[in-house]
């Protein structure tokens, strides 16, 4: 095993971290703390936070050909693949929405719609995390004997 492996686990840490942070600065913005400087933090945070999904999917589908084909590693890693699609299907609707509008937080009709997609991305940052934490610590995925 070299330095570098498993690679996954090192390039997770700050999209998770952008992406929460910017989802809760966006939601604060959106529930009425209206400050000018929020706006441009919360979208900074979710497009690096969203670009960085990008080498973590994909070291974890490099990762993944290492795993186990363990059918109780598998029952948790496929959804744990499936979730990081969804962040990036979630989050790169939120971006989509930005370019079309980029004063969009401030539009009161699609309040409600950004308000799910934001919950949305936190519920599967959770999910992600969750189901990530269990294939390490429970299941030994990327873990020397």
């Amino acid at each position: 095993m070299s330095i570098l492996e498993p690679l996954h686990p090192r390039l997770v840490h700050f999209p998770v971290a952008l992406l929460a942070t910017g989802s809760i600065l966006a939601l604060v913005y959106l529930l009425g703390w209206r400050r000018p400087a929020l706006p441009v933090a919360a979208w900074l945070m979710l497009l690096l936070g969203w670009l960085g999904i990008f080498p973590a999917v994909v070291s974890g589908l490099v990762d993944r050909n290492a795993a186990l084909d363990d059918p109780a590693v598998l029952a948790v890693m496929n959804p744990h693949i499936a979730a990081g699609f969804g962040l990036l299907i979630v989050y790169g609707l939120l971006l989509y929405e930005r370019l079309r509008a980029p004063a969009v937080l401030d539009q009161p009709r699609r309040r409600i719609w950004l308000l799910a997609l934001l919950l949305a991305g936190l519920a599967l940052l959770a999910v992600e995390g969750w189901l990530g934490g269990k294939l390490v610590y429970d299941l030994g995925v990327g873990v020397q004997s």
